[in-house]
């Protein structure tokens, strides 16, 4: 059964946007990579632009972006830490090696 629990960046008091917490550690972590490798490219090309012929609400925009998508991945990252010590937990014990 999924255990639900909504993204930080969810903007309203009722939450639409949630994470699956019983999902794989592997899973969660995917997604949290895949958001900090968007928000890393987005930032690089903001690095890489030249400002001075930036509209304000270009700057504004990939800033709110690159907020949410940071948001998202800590979220992520942290359910995907809670999988892994659940995954540690159910992990059958090894026999001593000799």
């Amino acid at each position: 059964m999924p255990d639900l629990i909504p993204l930080s960046s969810n903007p309203s008091s009722t939450p639409v946007l949630l994470v699956d917490t019983s999902r794989s550690y592997i899973d969660l972590q995917e997604c949290a990579e895949q958001r900090l490798n968007a928000v890393r490219g987005l930032l690089y090309s903001l690095a890489v632009m030249n400002v001075t012929l930036a509209d304000a609400s270009d700057l504004r925009n990939i800033s709110e972006v690159a907020h949410l998508l940071t948001e998202d991945a800590c979220d992520l990252a942290r359910a995907a830490h809670q999988a892994a010590m659940r995954e540690l937990q159910q992990a059958p014990a090894k026999p001593p090696t000799p």
